[in-house]
């Protein structure tokens, strides 16, 4: 039997909260018992502790528990088994999830949810089902068992993270909604959940445990298919959640939270303006679900842990390296000479001992072309994946008349592409071959690695397609390597001391390559030509303030609002039943002829009066 919640008090927020964060991605990937793909993992494995602190300091005690699935490579015996099992429905079948718990060093505590049919196929690379109708009926299934443990045991707060986790709401049921707050977080809307239907909306839901006929019209459907971003939206927002994306102020004024209320139409002018002819094709970061241009959408910006900092770095440390070698058995990097150096002293810095990185700078080129450098070399570098969305095809297209402009350029690259694309991977084997000691590609991943690549570059280049927040040109900027990116999403947080281009006509490569190859130039000639200005903007950049007291504190405030949130939704329905009530024998009189105004006419206040009044039963109200 599901706990049941203690009233929420009318004058004043409780001091002590419990929140439950799902998430299909939690990072801990290092540890054995966690997921990382992309920057959902990064967030989710930094934010509990983050809100923990950020609630302590307006107050409250908050306990944060994760949920998430258990992937099949997951170790369970070093989990602690819960005594409890949580039915799911599928095709009208019950069956059993068992759930599992682990408390981790930082004091976080992650529940995971596993069934052997459902899971037992994923690995550490494949978390994702490439059939929607697997992941679908995966998505739903680990929604339900969530569901059922969040109803038993009595949160004050639910905090969703992507789609995946998006059938949670409709689980849960309105009775419990009705005082449970439920926030959801957008990481990234180019991924919705959309999934054909089988047999119809009504049945596909009704195969999932659902309503069909009650749910489809209203939350699901999306051109003849499920949408499970647009359900959860829609029933966030009805409950009086909060909906957000990890970019951009509460407003929705910039960053990813305004990127998403853009019609094609706003897109495609912006890109007309910059092209001055029409746009051949435009990237709408809503996907065209037009849902986004008409519900609030605030940005809380994402930040990134103390350990980022050059002057915190592990990564930086031989005691930290020495312990990785160990464990690895084998050297962290190819050149002996930098892996002697790295392992025998201590390479952190700060924005008043730029030597250290220079003498980075040095093992990075020494690591990479076997080489002292010479000359004062300037080093762009990537690190990141070599996928769609990254559009670090951009980069292959305009190295060689990036190394024409400056001689002394060089470009490193740390980055692999995903099985199945491994041919973008070619043109940056190819101009490593031609320009063996200019240009340097490594595509297996290696954390040390990309740390010095980072630390001992001096540019960044980051011509994401899209990016909700951004997490590289926050790590770069914070070790001193100043980005170079296409203006979007959260990126344009790196405006003040970075180099930024706008494009949006995504058919036009040789246009958005002459762009993006003005703005290198246009870094190279002030690190050139204007020494004390580039050192200024490298100082810029490592002092920007990337932790998460602000965004932390703003998550902890959304809580609260939500707690308030209720105790308004519960007011209005009161004042509602009052007045219904009163009218007494007028009833019928009043229902006759009260008629809401539509349209720009219409009030909702009158509308909520109208339902109400088509709910309330012969006595009065029911």
């Amino acid at each position: 039997m599901a706990a049941k919640r203690k009233p929420v008090p009318p004058s004043e927020p409780a001091r002590k909260l419990r929140v439950a964060m799902p998430a299909w991605e939690i990072g801990r990937a290092q540890s054995g018992l966690g997921a990382k793909i992309g920057g959902l993992g990064v967030i989710v494995e930094e934010l509990p502790a983050e809100l923990v602190r950020a609630a302590a300091a307006q107050g409250l005690e908050l306990e944060v528990e994760v949920l998430s699935p258990c992937f099949a490579h997951f170790d369970r015996r070093r989990l602690t088994r819960r005594p409890e099992t949580y039915t799911v429905s599928l095709d009208g079948h019950p069956f059993e999830f068992e759930a599992y718990e682990h408390v981790f060093p930082d004091g976080v505590k992650v529940v995971y949810f596993w069934d052997a049919f459902q899971l037992g196929w994923t690995s550490a690379e494949a978390i994702y089902p490439h059939d929607p109708q697997v992941g679908l009926r995966m998505h739903a299934s680990v929604c339900q068992a969530m569901a059922g443990y969040i109803r038993a045991r009595g949160f004050d707060t639910v905090h969703l993270h992507d789609y995946h986790v998006g059938l949670i709401p409709f689980y849960l049921g309105d009775e419990l909604l009705q005082d449970l707050p439920v926030h959801f977080t957008i990481h990234n809307a180019t991924y919705q959940g959309i999934t054909p239907t089988i047999g119809g909306g009504f049945a596909s839901l009704d195969r999932l445990g659902l309503p069909g006929q009650a749910l489809y019209h209203k939350y699901f459907d999306y051109f003849d298919h499920l949408n499970l971003m647009k359900a959860c939206l829609l029933k966030v927002h009805e409950q009086g959640g909060k909906i957000t994306t990890v970019s951009g102020d509460v407003r929705g004024s910039w960053g990813y939270a305004a990127e998403l209320r853009q019609s094609h139409q706003q897109v495609w002018s912006r890109a007309y303006a910059q092209k001055g002819s029409p746009p051949g094709e435009v990237f709408v970061p809503n996907r065209h679900l037009d849902l986004f241009e008409k519900l609030p959408v605030a940005g809380i910006t994402n930040g990134l842990g103390a350990q980022n900092r050059p002057e915190r770095m592990p990564e930086l440390t031989p005691g930290h390296l020495t312990a990785l070698r160990a464990r690895r058995g084998r050297p962290i990097f190819s050149n002996p000479a930098v892996e002697a150096a790295m392992l025998s002293a201590d390479h952190r810095f700060d924005a008043g001992r730029l030597e250290v990185k220079a003498e980075l700078k040095r093992l990075l080129h020494l690591e990479a072309f076997g080489s002292e450098p010479l000359h004062d070399p300037i080093l762009m570098t990537v690190v990141g994946r070599l996928a769609a969305q990254k559009n670090l095809g951009l980069v292959a297209e305009v190295a060689e008349r990036l190394l024409a402009h400056d001689g002394g350029v060089k470009l490193l690259v740390l980055a692999s592409a995903p099985e199945g694309e491994k041919a973008s991977e070619a043109p940056f084997f190819d101009l490593a071959r031609r320009h063996p000691g200019r240009v340097w590609f490594h595509n297996a991943f290696n954390l040390p690695l990309s740390k010095l690549v980072l630390a001992g570059g001096d540019f960044s280049l980051i011509p994401s397609r899209f990016e909700p927040c951004g997490l590289v040109d926050y790590e770069a900027a914070l070790l001193g390597n100043l980005p170079i990116a296409r203006a979007t999403g959260g990126l344009t947080k790196v405006r003040a001391f970075g180099y930024l281009y706008e494009w949006e006509d995504v058919a036009d490569r040789a246009g958005e390559a002459a762009a993006f190859l003005a703005v290198l130039s246009k870094a190279i000639d002030t690190y050139r030509r204007e020494p004390a200005w580039h050192q200024a903007r490298v100082r810029a950049a490592m002092g920007v303030e990337a932790s998460w007291d602000a965004s932390a504190g703003q998550y902890v405030r959304m809580y609260r609002y939500g707690l308030a949130n209720k105790r308004w939704q519960a007011a209005r329905r009161e004042l509602l039943r009052g007045f219904v009530r009163g009218l007494g024998p007028e009833r019928a009189l009043f229902t006759e002829f009260f008629q809401p105004g539509r349209e720009e006419y219409g009030d909702h206040y009158d509308w909520d009066l109208w339902w109400a009044l088509a709910q309330a039963g012969p006595d009065g109200y029911t």
